[in-house]
């Protein structure tokens, strides 16, 4: 059984790009180094695969003939309908890497797990930033607020903020979607 997310076979990276290929951007990065992966979308927003791609300023190559491409990305329904062109790239042995929704955030996850990216995690100063924003807003809650929203952060910083509430016997949820999702710390 797949995994989601996970390829069904090793992942194979080119240096040369196919000229039929759709290039996003790279900003100047240190990501330069990578090596250029050749994509096919099946099912999956072209568009919002380039956008993820040039966000994460990761050398991806779209590319519109599955022969042409390195890695298929699909989503979960095409896979579980074993849809043709799915089963053509699994019999030539290509990695199949499959999303369980169309968002942007299912994609920046395949591009990382694609190029092994590590999580981001915040500088020790902007941690200790993060820290005092949340040891405040427990303050707060402590001393009559019915709730305090933090503002929005990477997972390591709302981790963080959750970990603090709930050392301070303080109830917490993240609420809204990456870039603005944020911890909201409250009483039971």
């Amino acid at each position: 059984m797949v995994q989601p997310g996970w390829p069904t076979a090793p992942a194979v990276q080119v240096d040369a790009p196919s000229p039929a290929a759709e290039s996003a951007p790279l900003p100047d990065a240190p990501r330069s180094a990578m090596q250029s992966v050749r994509v096919f979308p099946y099912g999956v927003a072209r568009d919002r695969l380039m956008q993820s791609a040039k966000r994460m300023g990761v050398p991806a190559l779209i590319v519109k003939d599955a022969g042409e491409a390195d890695v298929l990305v699909t989503l979960r329904s095409y896979y579980r309908d074993r849809q043709q062109a799915v089963m053509q790239a699994e019999h030539r042995g290509m990695p199949v890497y499959v999303l369980r929704a169309n968002t942007v955030s299912q994609m920046e996850q395949f591009l990382s797990d694609l190029f092994n990216l590590a999580e981001v995690v915040p500088a020790t100063s902007e941690m200790e930033l993060v820290r005092n924003q949340a040891q405040a807003a427990i303050a707060a809650v402590m001393n009559g607020e019915r709730w305090v929203d933090l503002p929005p952060g990477p997972a390591a910083a709302r981790r963080l903020q959750h970990e603090l509430a709930r050392e301070a016997e303080l109830v917490s949820h993240s609420y809204g979607k990456d870039p603005r999702r944020h911890v909201r710390i409250f009483r039971e």
